[in-house]
């Protein structure tokens, strides 16, 4: 029998479902509790399911471009961020090419570029704008990752230190990712595309349709040329092209359930930070200490109350929540306090 190329991984730890059927809250899912978004819900049960989609997919990449002032060529579709970052890897790196993350990366892209034979290197949160500073991006750096805002801490650059970044960036002729998966429900500074920086959206977070996988990136022709080469035929099914075109029309969603969920986020750290460790930066998630996590965990598991192990984001006493409605908020902190014995 032929040995297999690439070596044999453990799959990338992500919230949401496991193998073990849950019916309970799901606090470690970063999607707005609000959805789905009807509009694109609609979209995606309009579809026509029974042929083949434009395998070009041109309608699509032309409704996006334009929402973006974007040419049609610098739009390329996908099913989750997941397989843009498979796609970039391969695309651009080569066995033990260096690869940055500011912070720890989104598992995918880690596993992604082990897979590949590369060399990741996370620039801690106490080191990462050091680094940036002293030349770290330097030519023999293939790619940089960087979550825009970070997940699971919420951090995020300021104008400043993107602007730093991407010229970096240009220097070192390195490829700049940056994942805009939860920019929607922040207001960030964000580089446009170019030959050294490819952007990232996934739109089903803020939505509240993950489970549709609509993602696409935004990038110069050449680079996007590379990563339509590396998808197969028909890359998307009928009904994530069909939401991703009804995208750039299905905004009033967000303007009507973003404020509640930031209000509810707020107000979920404001709590959570009377008793514990706890970091926000006004993302719908925010990270809380507890020690234990993996007992922690386990035992929320069993209240019917499911959040996210931080530790393999290198915070190993860390879990991260994802705030829902405020009477199912309010459950999660009691749980906490009980379980850590806060006082009342």
């Amino acid at each position: 029998m032929p040995e297999p190329v690439h070596p044999q991984l453990s799959a990338a730890l992500h919230g949401g479902p496991s193998k073990r059927p849950f019916t309970g809250l799901d606090f470690s899912v970063n999607a707005n509790p609000s959805g789905p978004n009807p509009a694109l819900l609609r979209a995606v049960r309009d579809a026509d399911h029974a042929h083949y989609p434009d395998p070009g997919y041109h309608a699509l990449r032309a409704s996006l471009g334009h929402w973006h002032g974007l040419d049609a060529a610098c739009v390329v579709p996908a099913v989750g961020a997941s397989e843009l970052l498979h796609r970039l890897v391969r695309a651009y790196l080569r066995p033990a090419d260096r690869v940055l993350s500011v912070l720890a990366p989104f598992g995918e892209f880690g596993r992604a570029v082990t897979l590949a034979g590369g060399r990741l290197e996370v620039m801690q949160p106490d080191q990462a704008t050091v680094l940036l500073g002293q030349g770290a991006v330097r030519p023999g750096v293939k790619l940089i990752y960087l979550g825009h805002p970070h997940n699971p801490t919420g951090r995020s650059l300021t104008s400043a230190e993107l602007e730093s970044l991407t010229l970096a960036c240009e220097r070192a002729d390195a490829l700049l990712i940056v994942d805009l998966a939860y920019a929607p429900f922040l207001e960030l500074p964000s580089p446009p595309p170019s030959s050294h920086t490819v952007l990232l959206h996934s739109p089903g977070k803020a939505h509240g349709l993950v489970g549709a996988r609509p993602a696409y990136a935004l990038a110069a022709p050449a680079v996007a040329a590379a990563l339509h080469n590396l998808a197969p035929a028909w890359a998307l099914p009928a009904g994530t092209a069909a939401l991703l075109e009804a995208l750039p029309g299905a905004q009033d969603f967000l303007h009507e359930t973003l404020p509640d969920v930031a209000r509810n986020a707020a107000s979920l750290a404001g709590e959570l930070a009377r008793h514990f460790e706890t970091e926000h930066h006004g993302t719908p998630y925010l990270t809380v200490r507890v020690g234990d996590t993996a007992g922690v965990c386990a035992a929320l598991l069993e209240r019917g109350l499911k959040v996210r192990d931080c530790a393999s984001y290198g915070q190993p006493e860390w879990i991260r929540v994802s705030a829902r409605l405020p009477d199912e908020n309010a459950g999660l902190v009691q749980a906490l306090k009980e379980l850590l014995k806060e006082p009342e």
